[in-house]
């Protein structure tokens, strides 16, 4: 597995940090179209003021999911929409960044744009940042090269490149086994627990050892995504909580076990969101439409950080605790050899009744 260069990933979190902030940062196409970027979701901050942008006319940039959530009537199979923002204020960017279809002008017209196209690389880098897929865009009118970085440095904007944003995707941090020590659990006392290093010093995953997790042919292993809501404060908005402590005690009873616990708060779109998500829920959309509303897919996860873990832990057979078929699907694809699928049925609630039903009508769980 690749990994992204130094002087690069240093490059590139120098960008991820300023968009954090509300700031801009510069973003360069194939042919050397440039423009300033930020995450519209800051569209209502103060900015030091950049000169140039009084001759830009602004884009929002949008995915196709959000735009299916504003204009429910859109045609178009593109993944990527612009729409022109020079009339629209801060705080309508802002509402329209989370899904307030309300304040949407009447007269708005969704662009379709292409693929590696200035709005289609803002969303990427916004996306990647943990920020909501929507980006603020100011196109620059000129194509030398030698101007562009001018003024980027004279107003101390970072710069990234189409070949760098490419590798948010394409070249993936890699792990190495950090520590192992003791951690006897209220469900599983006998448990140790054993940290991955991420090279890019960032997510932190481990795998919790039950037993002999790690010298049985075969072990029973859960892939348990972060949920501080239910796995720290019990929370009975979804089951994830209950799932975990009971995939550990099963694990516990049988003598055996591995938990790999990844760092994919809310389906991977980040605490943050999870909460903006939750808010829409309280309105009345469901998990999945909410995730929409806010640019987002249905699950943003992806399992090849589980496969390197159970490589480095030595193990390419296992029985899979899961109601999730894409976790078997992907597991399968990266080359884990999956001897048994073993559901994880718990009992519902009156807070969770229609989260357990989504998963079952609109993300396939195999849930009886």
């Amino acid at each position: 597995m690749a990994i992204i260069p130094r002087n690069i990933a240093g490059k590139i979190d120098t960008a991820l940090s300023a968009l954090r902030r509300g700031s801009f940062i510069m973003i360069r196409d194939q042919s050397q179209r440039a423009g300033f970027i930020r995450a519209a979701e800051f569209a209502d901050y103060d900015l030091p003021e950049i000169p140039q942008l009084r001759k830009m006319t602004p884009s929002l940039c949008f995915t196709r999911q959000h735009v299916l959530s504003l204009m429910p009537n859109s045609t178009s199979s593109r993944t990527v929409f612009s729409l022109p923002a020079n009339a629209l204020t801060g705080a309508q960017i802002v509402g329209l960044s989370v899904g307030e279809a309300q304040l949407l002008p009447k007269n708005a017209t969704f662009l379709p744009e292409h693929e590696n196209s200035l709005v289609d690389l803002a969303i990427r880098v916004v996306k990647f940042a943990k920020l909501l897929p929507s980006a603020l865009l100011y196109r620059l009118p000129i194509s030398d090269v030698y101007q562009q970085d001018r003024i980027a440095s004279a107003n101390q904007i970072p710069i990234l490149e189409l070949s760098e944003i490419a590798s948010l995707s394409s070249i993936m941090p890699s792990l190495s086994i950090s520590i192992k020590a003791d951690l006897p659990l209220k469900v599983a006392p006998n448990s140790k627990i054993i940290m991955f290093r991420n090279s890019n010093g960032k997510e932190e995953h481990f795998a919790i050892v039950v037993g002999d997790g790690l010298t049985v042919k075969q072990p029973l292993v859960r892939l348990h995504s972060q949920c501080v809501t239910g796995d720290v404060f019990g929370s009975l908005k979804c089951d994830c909580g209950e799932q975990l402590e009971t995939a550990l005690s099963i694990m516990n009873n049988e003598g055996a076990g591995i938990v790999l616990y990844l760092a994919q708060e809310g389906r991977d779109i980040g605490l943050l969101n999870k909460i903006r998500a939750y808010a829409l829920q309280d309105a009345g959309l469901d998990t999945v439409e909410a995730n929409h509303r806010l640019g987002f897919n249905t699950d943003e996860r992806g399992f090849s950080t589980a496969v390197e873990m159970l490589n480095l832990l030595n193990l390419t057979e296992i029985k899979l605790l899961t109601n999730n078929p894409d976790k078997v699907n992907q597991l399968t694809d990266l080359g884990i050899t999956i001897k048994q699928r073993i559901p994880l049925l718990l009992p519902t609630n009156p807070h969770n009744e229609k989260y357990i039903k989504v998963k079952k009508d609109k993300t396939g769980h195999l849930i009886d």
